[in-house]
């Protein structure tokens, strides 16, 4: 079966939802997309949206929308402590939701965790006044952490992390665990009125193709793109790594690159041109990256090596 993915996997540059008219619900990290179809079907909310860093769960969401008939769901693959900032408006989000998400037990991690302060901050940022924070996980230690950071930033009246509490919708891995007696937490913190956090203005700039056109000055093109494997760009707070090369014919190429911006990462591919001796040098729309600097840097470096002499 051809499965269009074209209206229900998006970039965050494709409009953003604050604009939406209606009630905008977001979970992160949403895994299979059970919930996430959960929370398209109960009328609460007209657009849900989904962010999931894993490129085959966003697939299988997708699959598992488009087969359930569910047309209000939007879904993205990336960070969403960036993908936030190009994607919403202040406070127009009427809920966020986290269910069990990973952790992150070990120190060298930690940044990564929800109960940071600059994350309770930024979702002051999107939740509307009198929206909710919900996070569900099975980790004791992480809800009262989670409990305490949120607690401890003014934007959010913030409840206690309840013990095995009934909820609206019980997940796959959810009912396993349950039926193997492990305990479950609940926490929701509810936002204040009138204390929207500042939030940066990322201009539409960054969700625009990077590209680079130059003259060939000899050489064999092949060998040129071939030497862009394994190269590494780095800078103070960004590395970009090329990895594999795909060919199509002769003349087109596909590098895959990995980027990383201050712990922001994304996979994606440079498309390589060769037209009667001018190639172009773009990022590739389909995997939607966001123009940070290592983006930039990443199609200028390949630019660089192809315009060079032999």
């Amino acid at each position: 079966m051809y499965w269009n993915f074209s209206d229900i996997i998006v970039g965050a540059g494709n409009g953003r939802f604050g604009r939406h008219s209606g009630t905008v619900a977001l979970e992160i990290g949403f895994g299979n997309g059970e919930y996430l179809r959960h929370l398209a079907l109960s009328e609460r909310y007209s657009l849900v949206v989904g962010i999931e860093v894993s490129q085959w769960c966003v697939t299988k969401a997708a699959r598992r929308a488009l087969a359930g008939g569910s047309r209000n769901i939007r879904l993205m693959c990336g960070d969403a402590r960036h993908i936030m900032k190009y994607a919403f408006e202040p406070e127009s989000v009427s809920g966020v939701f986290m269910n069990f998400p990973c952790p992150w037990p070990k120190r060298r991690h930690a940044e990564r965790r929800v109960a940071r302060n600059d994350f309770a901050e930024l979702l002051a940022s999107y939740i509307a006044p009198g929206g909710e924070f919900t996070l569900a996980t099975d980790v004791g230690w992480y809800a009262r952490d989670t409990r305490d950071v949120f607690a401890s930033c003014d934007s959010f009246d913030t409840g206690p992390a309840i013990l095995n509490p009934e909820r609206d919708y019980v997940t796959k891995y959810e009912r396993k665990w349950r039926a193997m007696g492990r305990d479950t937490f609940q926490l929701t913190a509810r936002k204040k009125q009138g204390l929207t956090e500042a939030r940066t203005d990322i201009g539409d700039d960054n969700m625009t193709e990077c590209t680079e056109t130059i003259s060939q000055t000899g050489g064999d093109f092949r060998q040129k793109v071939a030497s862009l494997e394994g190269n590494v760009v780095e800078g103070p707070d960004y590395r970009a790594m090329f990895r594999d090369i795909y060919w199509n014919g002769d003349d087109e190429a596909l590098v895959k690159i990995i980027s990383v911006d201050e712990g922001f990462e994304q996979h994606y591919h440079i498309r390589i041109e060769n037209r009667r001796g001018r190639v172009n040098v773009r990022t590739d729309p389909v995997g939607h990256p966001y123009k940070t600097p290592s983006v930039r840097e990443a199609v200028k470096h390949a630019a660089l090596k192809l315009s060079a002499k032999g």
